[in-house]
């Protein structure tokens, strides 16, 4: 990597900011999840998404053995969600599961999606998970998001801008 280290790309990228998002597969003891940063859009037509998993992951191996899970973009209110699912375990759950056709997703997220696997591919230490979503919904209005940002959570208020200014189209031009 012409003299860069694992480190330096891990210092890096914490400078982009991005949501934070919970994955969630049913497991044979109830619903296990992860809280990932890697979600990305893929495509409209059909609706397609995708994140990436480590390896290792317990949940990624358990979407590959079930073949659905849900996608919940986490609101403020939701931080506690996320670091129980990233390795700091809360004892008691401070959310509500729901289900609907044997996949759980959380009450309250700023928005759900439902999906299915549909392809998985190898990245390096990680996997990518391709979804394709079968149901989607969400709030009428966007809470405030839970963001990511330098090794840390971050939070920024949602407001609704003038509409002149909105670039609805932005992520999608490329």
């Amino acid at each position: 990597m012409n003299g860069c280290t694992a480190q330096d790309f891990r210092t890096l990228f914490r400078r982009l900011t991005t949501g934070v998002t919970l994955i969630a597969v049913a497991g044979e003891a109830g619903p296990i999840g992860m809280t990932v940063n890697s979600l990305t859009p893929v495509s409209l037509d059909p609706p397609l998404l995708l994140f990436c998993a480590s390896l290792t992951s317990a949940t990624a191996k358990r979407i590959a053995a079930v073949g659905a899970f849900s996608v919940n973009v986490l609101s403020a209110d939701q931080q506690d969600v996320s670091m129980h699912h990233a390795g700091r375990p809360l004892p008691e759950p401070t959310w509500r599961w729901r289900e609907s056709e044997c996949i759980p997703w959380i009450e309250g997220a700023n928005a759900t999606f439902r999906c299915r696997l549909l392809a998985e591919h190898p990245g390096g230490d990680h996997r990518i998970l391709v979804g394709g979503i079968d149901e989607m919904f969400g709030p009428a209005t966007a809470a405030t998001p839970l963001l990511y940002h330098g090794g840390k959570y971050a939070r920024l208020p949602y407001n609704e801008i003038d509409p002149y200014e909105r670039i609805d189209e932005f992520w999608w031009t490329g």
